[in-house]
């Protein structure tokens, strides 16, 4: 069932504040919605828009000769609802309801999508009192967690070492830190899931509702009226051009260069992002371990065991590891020796038992990150009919099915009686000013 929007009233349109009706080919427009960028945003809006108003011509144009070769496809997939805003936890759950109800959210009977729980342990350096309110927090929006101490972690996982990860000042000497009483806060009802199983899933949804999506299709810009005050349309790299009354910029990394041809700009601004991520083999109790993000000390990776394969993924969740600004057609795709190194001084301090020999694989992709507060930019720009969504900072692939559920609302003025969000649009708008955060990372 279909109820009113929040823009426009309700009608099937591609604009509903405008009440646009679905196109008839007038003015060479051969869509409804282009969307450019098949990553796990581009094809989630397309579907939420298909949901409501499964009349429109939607394509999603990507670069790449299939699915899974940018950011989506390298994601970890981790879901989680800790987070500094309420209105991004709502979202977080929203999102996170879809992939845990993957086959009732997609309409697949074998699809492939599995949610894996495993449980977040929050290991941020912040007093008991500050994780109480956390988990009060949680607690208002139905989520279970747990107030630990070191004695009660160790006591659960026990091959986690709770000391604090030392600090060395310039000569190598260790400085004392004046960090209080170990506290950590452990999530429930946390998980991962497999990004390309997600992603092939949601193509063969598109086939099945009639999006026309196209592979090798590089977007080279955006076509404005001669005003430059409405989008008309994408040009490709080849010259070609596709003619709509809405786009969707969902490029990722290659957002911006996409926005310049349209002249937009934001009050916030993401760039391209190196992040670099490893794993190695690790059995018996480390495949019992949850989600752990470690800031006690000056730490600052995650890790996370993948059980299926007998692996322990490990990242950054610290600026250090997360300020290299790169062009996302030509860096460095690898693990450097010296962040490969770093990675493992943090991980054998917090898990001390764990075998040191073996394999450490690695690779590097991007998160485009939103330098001002880490949350994304979503909406129209002052460019009619030409919508931003980027910025995710390394939270988007949990955020996805709501995402595309609030682009879509946005765009057909309609809501759905399920799979929806119903967060402010405004509240990650392309010209909000930027929220404020106590600390800085992509954790948000």
């Amino acid at each position: 069932a279909v109820v009113a929007g929040t823009l426009g009233s309700g009608t099937r349109a591609v604009d509903g504040a405008r009440g646009m009706s679905t196109v008839a080919a007038a003015g060479g427009r051969t869509h409804d919605v282009i969307i450019a960028g098949a990553g796990i945003m581009g094809l989630n809006i397309a579907y939420q828009i298909k949901r409501r108003s499964p009349e429109l011509k939607v394509a999603v144009l990507e670069r790449q000769a299939s699915v899974g070769h940018g950011s989506s496809g390298y994601s970890t997939g981790f879901q989680r609802a800790y987070y500094s805003f309420d209105e991004t936890m709502q979202l977080a759950l929203d999102g996170m309801a879809a992939y845990k109800n993957w086959r009732d959210y997609t309409g697949l009977a074998s699809a492939e999508e599995t949610f894996t729980e495993t449980g977040a342990l929050w290991m941020l350096g912040k007093p008991k009192a500050e994780n109480e309110a956390m988990q009060t927090r949680l607690a208002d929006f139905g989520i279970g967690s747990s107030v630990l101490s070191a004695e009660e972690v160790r006591e659960r996982w026990p091959v986690i070492n709770t000391d604090p990860f030392p600090e060395f000042d310039a000569d190598g000497n260790e400085v004392a830190q004046n960090l209080g009483d170990f506290s950590a806060v452990y999530e429930h009802g946390c998980g991962h899931v497999d990004p390309n199983a997600c992603l092939t899933d949601l193509v063969e949804v598109l086939h099945r509702e009639g999006v026309d999506l196209r592979y090798k299709a590089r977007v080279g810009g955006f076509l404005v009226s001669p005003d430059g005050s409405r989008c008309e349309g994408v040009r490709m790299e080849d010259g070609s051009e596709l003619r709509a009354r809405c786009v969707v910029n969902a490029a990722g990394p290659w957002f911006n260069k996409l926005m310049a041809t349209a002249g937009v700009e934001m009050t916030t601004t993401a760039l391209p992002t190196r992040i670099q991520v490893a794993h190695k083999y690790v059995d018996g109790d480390y495949l019992d371990l949850p989600f752990t993000a470690d800031g006690w000390g000056p730490s600052g990776i995650y890790f996370m065991p993948r059980r299926a394969n007998k692996q322990l993924v490990f990242g950054s969740v610290a600026h250090r590891f997360e300020s290299e600004i790169v062009d996302p057609d030509d860096y460095n795709e690898s693990l450097d020796s010296d962040v490969r190194q770093d990675y493992l001084n943090c991980l054998f301090h917090r898990l001390p038992g764990l075998v040191q020999q073996g394999e450490v694989v690695g690779f590097s992709s991007m998160y485009t990150v939103n330098q001002d507060d880490v949350h994304p930019m979503i909406g129209e720009t002052k460019v009619s009919g030409l919508w931003a969504c980027n910025g995710f900072s390394g939270h988007g692939f949990k955020l996805a099915p709501a995402v595309g559920a609030l682009v879509a609302q946005q765009i057909t003025g309609l809501k759905t009686q399920a799979w929806e969000t119903a967060i402010p649009h405004d509240f990650m708008g392309p010209y909000r000013e930027p929220l404020t955060l106590k600390v800085k990372t992509h954790f948000a």
